[in-house]
C-alpha cells in the first residue's frame, strides 16, 4: 500500500501543471459559481415564457393606430409610447427610444375581416424576447375576445375536449437546475478523469519511463493501482466543491453526500475502461479516440435505463429518491470490480 501512495503523490503534483485538468476546472469554476445567471440565460433560448418568473424590467413599446387591442396592451406589463405613423415609430426604433413596435389593425374584433398585427422586434437581441414576452398575454387576451365575438358565426357548437389527469409540465427552471446543471457538474470531471489515466500510462510507454519505474520497487500493478486511484479522487473533491458553489448561488441540492458516493463510483468504472483502453494500446491517439467512442456509447445508452447516472442525480439533488438508491450503487460498484479485475488480468498480460 506504501508504494501506491508513492504513486498517488507523484501523479497529484503533475496534475497541478496540466493545462487540460485547470483549464476545465475554470471552465466548472465559472458554471458552478454563475449558475443562476446562466439558468436566466439558457431557459430564454428555448422557452421564453420561463422569464416571466423573474422580475424583468418593462419595455419600451411603440403604438401605432387606435383600437380595440390598444386597450389589452395598455393593460400589460409594458411603457406604451404613442405615435402617429409608422415612419416615426421607425425612427425612434433605430434611435433606441423604444424596444418594440405593435401596429394596432383597423378591423374590429366584430367585424368579418381578417385581424393582422404587425409587430416589429430587434434582431438577435434580448430586448426582443422581453418584448414578445410582455406582448404575448395582452395578445392572447385580445384573441381570445375576438374568438367569442365570431363564434356564434361558426353554425355549430365545437366539440370541446376535456382532458382530466393530466400531467403538469415542470418548471424550465427544475429542469435546468436538475436535469442538466447538477448532472453536468457532478459527472464533467468524470469524463475528464477517464481522459487524464490514459494520458498518464500512455505517456509512460511512449516516453519509456515504464521500465524505469518497474525497475524500482514498484510492480506494474501498483503504478497501475497508484494512478488510477489519483484519477478518482479528484473526482468527488471536484464535486463537492462545484455543489458547494451551486447551494450558495441559492439552490437546493439534496443528498450531496449520496451524489459525491454516486461520481466516485461512476468514476472508478470510468477510469478502469480508460486504464483498460491505455494498457492494451499503449499509444495515446489511438486510446483517446476509442474512448471518445466508447464514453458516447456508455452516454448514449445510459439514459435508456430509468435509473442511468445520470437520472439518478437529478433524482437525488431533487430529494426525490431514497434509500432504494443504494441497490443501484451496489450493481455500479459490481461493475467496478469486474473491470477492476479485467484490468489487472491485461495488465499482467501486458
Amino acid at each position: 500500500m506504501a508504494n501506491r501512495k508513492i504513486i498517488v503523490k507523484k501523479e497529484l503534483k503533475s496534475l497541478m501543471f496540466e493545462k487540460t485538468l485547470v483549464l476545465a476546472i475554470i471552465v466548472q469554476l465559472f458554471i458552478a459559481s454563475f449558475s443562476s445567471l446562466l439558468v436566466i440565460g439558457l431557459a430564454s433560448f428555448f422557452d421564453p415564457s420561463a422569464l416571466d418568473r423573474y422580475n424583468t424590467p418593462r419595455s419600451n413599446v411603440g403604438i401605432v393606430g387606435t383600437g380595440e387591442l390598444k386597450q389589452f396592451i395598455e393593460k400589460g406589463h409594458i411603457r406604451p409610447f404613442y405615435y402617429d405613423n409608422l415612419s416615426s415609430a421607425v425612427t425612434g426604433f433605430y434611435n433606441n427610444e423604444i424596444d418594440a413596435i405593435i401596429v394596432i389593425p383597423k378591423e374590429d374584433a366584430n367585424g368579418s375581416g381578417i385581424i393582422q398585427i404587425m409587430t416589429y422586434l430587434p434582431k438577435s437581441d434580448i430586448k426582443g424576447t422581453f418584448a414578445m414576452l410582455q406582448l404575448k398575454k395582452p395578445l392572447e387576451n385580445y384573441e381570445a375576445y375576438a374568438q367569442d365575438l365570431r363564434s356564434s358565426r361558426l353554425g355549430f357548437e365545437p366539440v370541446r375536449l376535456i382532458v382530466d389527469r393530466s400531467p403538469k409540465k415542470t418548471s424550465t427552471y427544475f429542469e435546468f437546475i436538475y436535469g442538466i446543471l447538477i448532472p453536468l457538474l457532478v459527472f464533467t470531471p468524470v469524463f475528464i478523469s477517464g481522459g487524464m489515466i490514459i494520458d498518464m500510462l500512455t505517456e509512460e510507454y511512449e516516453r519509456k519511463t515504464l521500465d524505469l519505474l518497474l525497475v524500482s520497487p514498484l510492480s506494474f500493478s501498483e503504478i497501475l493501482d497508484g494512478k488510477m486511484i489519483t484519477a478518482i479522487i479528484i473526482v468527488p473533491a471536484q464535486g463537492f466543491l462545484w455543489l458547494l458553489l451551486v447551494t450558495l448561488n441559492g439552490v437546493i441540492v439534496n443528498n450531496i453526500g449520496l451524489l459525491l458516493l454516486l461520481s466516485g463510483i461512476v468514476a472508478a468504472i470510468v477510469v478502469i475502461l480508460g486504464a483498460i483502453i491505455a494498457v492494451r494500446f499503449k499509444k495515446r491517439m489511438v486510446s483517446q479516440y476509442l474512448y471518445s467512442l466508447v464514453l458516447i456509447m456508455l452516454f448514449l445508452v445510459g439514459y435508456l435505463f430509468a435509473n442511468s447516472p445520470f437520472n439518478l442525480a437529478t433524482r437525488l439533488s431533487a430529494g426525490s429518491v431514497g434509500a432504494e438508491v443504494l441497490v443501484y450503487f451496489g450493481v455500479y460498484a459490481a461493475v467496478a470490480l469486474g473491470l477492476y479485475v479485467g484490468v489487472k488480468r491485461i495488465g499482467m498480460r501486458g
